[in-house]
């Protein structure tokens, strides 16, 4: 599982720095709320770049006060021109955060989940990946989560030691009382599963101290790839769980192989090496 945290203004001046130092793995970043552009938080330019200039991957969400579809669209729209100039930064969703305002409630959940969807769908439609956060509470009660995209990544907050939201999701946000170093005062902390981690280019990945490769903007898991390194020269790389090169001995099925655990010798980390019997390196498995 990865580690990650969000914020917002409430968390003041951030050392990005010693937060991944910390060992955070991705952070998601307020980027403002409601339909004006005047509402963009006003730590997004330094988090989003602090976050990024540190190698910490970074989605954003955005605060919802619309009680109609065409309000969702309108704060959909005002959100991608707040993160626009940052498009290259962004690898995770951007999250339409839907909570409890009073116009909100006041809606009902179809109103709510229509809400949902058009957000999702012009963030789609803009080129990112699109996400909703919401309570347990709320992805049970308020709104019809069976209507929620599948193509949407699901953020749900529950404090405790245990998620019990039945539905799909792939982060859980779990406390807003953690101490992070290089944050002053409590954050939000949350765990996610380790394919969260998505890229807005394809091939290689450095993420959270890993490399991944990256095809129609996913990492490539459990498989063999043949890759082409800056010489022009193509290894076999092994992609493992959650996307993850292999380097080491790994075993694959019935076989055992060995990759490259470090670059050396003109020979790619991660470029899988050929053995005899023994194990001696006989070499590099190229073309």
């Amino acid at each position: 599982m990865l580690k990650g945290i969000d914020v917002s203004r409430h968390q003041g001046e951030i050392d990005w720095s010693k937060v991944k130092a910390a060992g955070v793995q991705f952070a998601i970043i307020r980027a403002g709320y409601g339909k004006y552009a005047y509402q963009e938080d006003p730590c997004f330019t330094d988090n989003i770049e602090g976050a990024y200039n540190a190698g910490i991957p970074v989605g954003v969400y955005w605060y919802s006060y619309a009680d109609t579809a065409a309000e969702a669209r309108q704060e959909a729209e005002v959100c991608l021109t707040v993160i626009k100039p940052y498009k290259d930064m962004i690898t995770l969703p951007v999250f339409f955060d839907q909570e409890y305002e009073p116009a909100i409630l006041a809606a009902g959940n179809s109103i709510r989940t229509q809400c949902c969807v058009a957000f999702i769908r012009a963030i789609e439609a803009a080129g990112y990946k699109a996400g909703l956060y919401g309570s347990q509470d709320w992805l049970d009660n308020k709104i019809d989560d069976s209507q929620i995209p599948e193509t949407a990544t699901v953020w749900v907050a529950q404090y405790g030691d245990k998620c019990t939201y039945k539905g799909r999701y792939t982060i859980w946000q779990y406390t807003s009382s953690r101490k992070v170093n290089g944050i002053s005062g409590n954050v939000d902390m949350n765990e996610a599963a380790d394919d969260l981690v998505l890229s807005t280019v394809d091939g290689w990945n450095y993420i959270g101290g890993k490399w991944y490769w990256y095809e129609n903007r996913k990492p490539v898991t459990n498989a063999w790839r043949r890759i082409a390194g800056e010489s022009g020269v193509k290894y076999w790389y092994y992609l493992g769980k959650g996307g993850v090169m292999a380097t080491g001995w790994i075993q694959v099925g019935d076989e055992v192989f060995y990759c490259n655990p470090e670059a050396a010798y003109g020979v790619p980390e991660g470029a899988c090496i050929i053995t005899d019997s023994r194990g001696n390196v006989v070499r590099e498995q190229a073309n």
